[in-house]
């Protein structure tokens, strides 16, 4: 029973945390190649139909198609800097060579290939629609490809045609082309661009001219000439205050000269004055005294001729006398004459001294006057200044910038020289069927991949134990296979109890063995049995969970507490064709209780021999033959709780059949008498919503769930990693024939199988 357990419950344990659901980048990092050929396979007539749909259709349309030819011209680009040389700078003329292959794929080049080739008017290109230049430029454009790359010079001109010899001719005309638009435009933009640079600097130059008329006329009218204002100014001003001062210094040395001239002229002597006559005299008079002395020796005083000397000597005293006093006095006239010259030439030259000084401080005064009304105009004249300034470089870099682009038009630039002409194709490159096919394959493969994989991302059906832990960390307690009839409306119906070796039993028989291995209080164990919606298959599930407890031999009850639900179920069946009480007289007779509920029989098989005791026991059923009218009455009353302390004592395993959570807030109350709570999930059918909204009405109380109506065949067929994809292999153990179509993947697997033993 163990290793039957094994085989056929998911294996999942509790534990863990929730992940989220529908997370793309989670699931592609998780999954192996093995998974991702199990998520193909789930969806596989899906993926054959996209991709057979996908090659069949495009093999169709090549088969369809008229041949094309195809013609290659290879071109090479010249760079040309602005000395003429080639070459200039890698990164610039890979720059270079990506413009020029955007020149070939441009409209505007591909509307003068049609011009010059006159296109529109070749059936051969047009197919015999009507077109304008535009339209032929557009269907040009579809069937040119330009080819470049980063390292090279080269570009490859590819065209498709119809026609070979039109296709060689389209793209051979594209050198030719391009070079005849370049011409045309670079003439007309050489003519516009000299037009507006001698426009430009016709307008800069009287610019300038204003700009310099109005610095000279504000000079003029402030009478500020050039360096007004300036440095020049105040060096002037020091020079002139210089000189200024040392003037009046001057003049103040003059007058003090003139002053002392006076006082010199008053103190001159006349002590050495003489004169012809006077030293004339003087000279007789010293003969006279010395001949009057040596004659004196000889002669007396009373000598005549001494007294004639005597008298002579007196009279040219008198004479001496007479002349000095006249030398004095012309002396002292000389003297006072050159004294008041003098005095009048310096008082003349302090008065000039001082007139200078005026003069001077009269000058500085003004070029002071002028200078801080220079300094007031000076902000005016630097704004004038400046902006002549600016004019005249604008005017200059205009004018250089035209002299430059004038040189630069006639050498810097892009050409395309034809280095390889495209020869006339001799073979079709289209339609390629096979190739395309190919194509299609691929590509219909990875579309079909992404389909699928966008149809599992947003499934959100619950269908394998995996997902049951890791999004809610709930253990999977056995997954029942779906039937193909009904489950009876009798207890000897179920197929528990008619096919005791089916698979549908052994999975019972485990569910069994795995509610009994739940912790409880006591001998006894209550379990409630719910689900999200109502049509799960609860009812099922709590009959056929009490229906394997019984045959191991466990006393089994099944109380039906869904009272809500409006209609027939299969409990109310059984409850119906039996003779025992039902719950409503169970419960309206709480002191005979122990009297009404039916004891659970032991079940005869009739295949076991004869004398042998048998060990199953039939299960009861405890439910209601009609509908009550207040359901919600019974289900809170204490009658209930009461009740199922009753059949504690007498069955090993109480079952409640409860309404489903997310219909009812029964499941909620009843969860508080039970010992553990069961989820049914149907199997492809509740969603991820509506587990995780049921779980949250009980407050996540829930052991494990219980996958009902499972499609074993298809669950194995998508290979969800459990155990149950290996059932077809164990089947010979069971007596059920569920029916089993095997993928033609297993059947050439059991084939090699079957050769290699």
């Amino acid at each position: 029973m163990a290793s039957a357990r094994l085989t056929l419950i998911d294996g999942a344990s509790s534990g863990g945390g929730a992940e989220k659901p529908g997370d793309l980048s989670f699931e592609l990092q998780q999954m192996s190649a093995r998974q991702i050929w199990f998520l193909l396979r789930r969806h596989m007539k899906l993926v054959a139909a996209i991709v057979i749909s996908c090659v069949v259709v495009v093999l169709l349309v090549q088969l369809q198609l008229p041949n094309r030819y195809e013609a290659t011209a290879t071109v090479q680009v010249e760079l040309n800097d602005s000395t003429g040389s080639n070459q200039a700078d890698a990164t610039r003329n890979q720059q270079r060579v990506a413009n020029e292959a955007r020149m070939y794929r441009s409209q505007a080049l591909a509307e003068q290939v049609v011009r010059d080739l006159n296109l529109t008017r070749n059936p051969a290109f047009t197919h015999g629609v009507p077109m304008t230049v535009q339209q032929g430029a557009v269907q040009l454009t579809k069937n040119v490809r330009v080819v470049s790359s980063t390292d090279s010079d080269f570009i490859d001109i590819i065209v498709q045609s119809q026609k070979a010899e039109l296709a060689a001719r389209i793209a051979n005309r594209f050198v030719d082309s391009l070079q005849k638009m370049r011409s045309q435009r670079r003439q007309t933009w050489r003519d516009g661009l000299s037009t507006a640079l001698d426009k430009e600097t016709a307008r800069l130059a009287h610019e300038v001219e204003v700009a310099e008329r109005n610095v000279a006329d504000f000079r003029r009218a402030h009478l500020m000439p050039m360096g007004a204002g300036s440095a020049e100014d105040y060096q002037q001003m020091n020079r002139i205050a210089v000189e200024a001062a040392s003037t009046a210094a001057m003049s103040s040395a003059m007058q003090a000269q003139a002053a002392g001239v006076s006082r010199a002229a008053a103190m001159r002597t006349v002590a050495g004055a003489t004169s012809p006559a006077l030293d004339n005299l003087q000279k007789q008079y010293d003969d006279l005294v010395r001949q009057r002395s040596e004659i004196s020796v000889q002669m007396g005083a009373a000598h005549p001729q001494m007294r004639a000397l005597s008298a002579q000597i007196a009279q040219v005293g008198d004479a001496l006398q007479k002349e000095r006093a006249a030398v004095v006095v012309t002396q002292q006239t000389k003297n006072d004459t050159d004294a008041g010259r003098e005095r009048a030439m310096a008082v003349a030259e302090a008065s000039a001294a001082s007139a200078r000084a005026g003069q001077l401080q009269s000058k500085l005064n003004a070029i002071t006057g002028a200078a801080f009304r220079n300094n007031a105009n000076l902000v005016d004249l630097s704004i004038l200044d400046r902006r002549a300034e600016v004019a005249r470089q604008a005017y200059l870099t205009t004018a250089q910038r035209a002299q430059t682009v004038q040189s630069e038009l006639e050498t810097t630039g892009v050409n395309s020289t034809m280095v390889s002409a495209a020869p006339v194709p001799l073979y079709p490159v289209a339609p390629a069927p096979k190739k395309m096919a190919l194509a299609a394959f691929v590509g219909s493969s990875v579309l079909a991949f992404l389909i699928v994989l966008g149809i599992e991302m947003f499934d959100n059906r619950l269908r394998s134990g995996d997902q049951l832990r890791r999004l809610f960390g709930l253990r999977t307690l056995a997954m029942l296979p779906r039937l193909e009839g009904t489950i009876g409306t009798t207890i000897e119906e179920n197929p528990v109890i008619t096919e005791p070796q089916s698979l549908f039993t052994e999975v019972a028989r485990n569910l069994a063995s795995e509610i009994e291995d739940i912790p409880h209080d006591g001998a006894s164990q209550r379990v409630l049995v719910t689900s999200p919606l109502p049509g799960d298959g609860k009812s099922s599930v709590a009959l056929t969970l009490a229906a394997a407890a019984a045959s191991m031999g466990r006393r089994a009850i099944v109380v039906d507490l869904d009272l809500r639900r409006p209609g027939p179920s299969i409990l109310r069946s059984i409850q119906h064709e039996s003779d025992t009480p039902d719950l409503i007289e169970v419960l309206t007779h709480a002191g005979e209780s122990r009297r009404l509920i039916p004891q659970a029989e032991p079940h005869v098989d009739h295949d076991v021999a004869e004398g042998a005791a048998p060990r199953a026991l039939m299960p009861v059923v405890l439910s209601t033959r009609e509908q009550i009218r207040n359901p919600a009455a019974v289900v809170q009353g204490w009658q209930v709780g009461r009740l199922l302390d009753d059949l504690r004592d007498r069955f090993d395993l109480v079952v409640i059949n409860a309404p489903a959570i997310l219909a009812v807030r029964d499941a909620r109350t009843l969860s508080t008498l039970a010992d553990s709570t069961v989820m049914v999930v149907r199997w492809g059918h509740t969603t991820v919503e509506q587990l995780r909204a049921s779980l949250q009405m009980v407050n996540n109380q829930v052991v494990g769930a219980v996958f009902n109506q499972v499609d074993y065949e298809e669950h194995a067929r998508r290979g969800y990693g459990d155990a149950v994809q290996f059932y077809m292999g164990s089947a010979a153990y069971y007596s059920d024939s569920f029916p089993v179509r095997q993928s033609w993947v297993s059947r050439v697997r059991h084939a090699f199988a079957r050769q290699a033993a």
